[in-house]
C-alpha cells in the first residue's frame, strides 16, 4: 500500500482467486483491504468463473485475468485470434473456453446482479467476450451492470458496436504502448504491421463513447499513473493518443466508476471525499512528451496527507476480520 501511494494511488483493484485452497488469497485480501490505514481503499474481485464464491464472500463483482481471462498473451502466441499470426509458429491462438461455458458464466453472474469483468487480449477474445455479454444482458437486461473487458487490445468492429449499445467498458493497461517486453517491432513482426498498428486504439475508444480506464495489470507493469498518461499522450500510432484532459479523467474519475466508487471519488466535487495528489507540475504547461518528468510531492486521501502503514500483517488480518468497510 505504501509502495503504491508514494506513486499516487490510493485505492487498488485487486484480481484475487488464483489457486489458493478455499481461496484464501480473496479472504486476506478482504481483511487486509478492510483494515486500511490513511483512507487507502482496496476493491476486490474474485474471478473464478463460478459465482458462488463472489456471493459466499459478499462481493458485487467477478472477474479478472487468471480463471476469467478468455485467452493467452501474444509474446506466447495464446492471444486468440481471427487470423493466424504471421511468424513462424503461426496458428491462430487459444481461446480457453467455449462461447457456451462463457455465454453460461456471463448469464448466472448478471442474473445475480453481479459486475462481470474478463481478460481479452486478441481480436477473437475480444469478440467472445462482447457476444457474451451482450447474450447475458439480452437474457436479464441491466441498465446500470459496469461489465468490462479487460485489456481490449484488438477490437472488432462487430464486438465494439456491441460495446457501444450495451454500455461495455475498458480497463486498459496504457503500460503496454511501446512496453519493453513485447517491442512494437516484435508484435509487427508476428502480427503483421496492419494490425499491429491498431493495438490499443484509445482514441478510437474514446470518440466511440466508451468508457475506458488505466491499470498496470501488476506485476507484469509497473504501477504508475504517469506512465498511464505519458504512453496514452504519446502513443505509438499517434493517431491513436488522447489529450491531457482525456488521459487525467482515464487515471482519476474512470477508474473510480469502474467500480461504482464515482459517488464518492474520482474528481474534486462538493460533497466527495478529498483524495487528489499533488503534482510537481501543471499538466496542462506541459508538452505531451513532457507527462513523464511529472512527480507525485504528495498524496492526500480524505483531504489528509497519507502516513504509511502502522501495522504488521496480523494485526491488519485481525481488524479486518471484524471491519465492515467497503471492499
Amino acid at each position: 500500500m505504501d509502495y503504491l501511494a508514494a506513486r499516487g494511488i490510493g485505492m487498488v483493484h485487486t484480481v484475487s482467486g488464483v489457486g489458493f485452497a478455499g481461496n484464501l488469497d480473496i479472504t486476506l485480501e478482504k481483511w487486509v483491504g478492510r483494515s486500511a490505514q490513511s483512507g487507502f481503499q482496496v476493491r476486490v474481485f474474485p474471478q473464478p468463473m463460478d459465482v458462488r464464491v463472489a456471493q459466499k464472500n459478499k462481493l458485487p463483482r467477478i472477474g479478472g485475468c487468471f480463471e476469467s481471462a478468455l485467452d493467452g498473451c501474444y509474446g506466447s502466441h495464446d492471444a486468440a485470434m481471427n487470423e493466424p499470426y504471421f511468424d513462424a509458429e503461426g496458428g491462430c491462438g487459444v481461446l480457453y473456453y467455449s462461447d457456451e461455458k462463457v455465454t453460461e458464466f456471463c448469464k448466472e453472474a448478471n442474473r445475480a446482479g453481479l459486475q462481470i469483468e474478463m481478460h481479452a487480449i486478441g481480436d477473437a477474445a475480444f469478440n467472445q467476450a462482447a457476444r457474451c455479454l451482450k447474450a447475458a444482458l439480452d437474457d436479464f437486461p441491466r441498465e446500470d451492470h459496469r461489465h468490462g473487458i479487460i485489456h481490449a487490445c484488438l477490437p472488432t468492429e462487430e464486438g465494439l458496436a456491441i460495446c457501444q449499445e450495451y454500455g461495455i467498458h475498458f480497463p486498459m493497461q496504457t503500460s503496454f504502448i511501446g512496453w519493453p517486453q513485447e517491442p512494437d517491432e516484435y508484435l509487427a513482426d508476428i502480427m503483421g504491421e496492419e494490425r499491429a498498428s491498431q493495438l490499443n486504439p484509445l482514441r478510437r475508444y474514446w470518440d466511440a463513447g466508451i468508457v475506458i480506464s488505466a491499470g498496470s495489470d501488476a506485476p507484469c507493469t509497473d504501477p504508475d499513473p504517469i506512465m498511464w498518461m505519458q504512453r496514452a499522450c504519446n502513443h505509438s500510432n499517434p493517431e491513436q493518443s488522447l489529450t491531457i484532459r482525456e488521459a487525467l479523467r482515464m487515471c482519476t474519475y474512470n477508474g473510480a466508476w469502474t467500480c461504482f466508487d464515482e459517488k464518492e471519488r474520482g474528481s474534486l466535487e462538493v460533497g466527495k471525499v478529498a483524495d487528489m495528489v499533488i503534482l510537481s507540475e501543471n499538466p496542462y504547461d506541459l508538452e505531451t512528451c513532457d507527462l513523464g518528468r511529472l512527480k507525485v510531492e504528495t498524496l492526500l486521501l480524505g483531504g489528509v496527507p497519507y502516513i504509511g502503514q502502522q501495522q504488521g500483517f496480523l494485526s491488519a488480518v485481525l481488524k479486518g476480520m471484524v471491519g465492515n468497510s467497503k471492499i
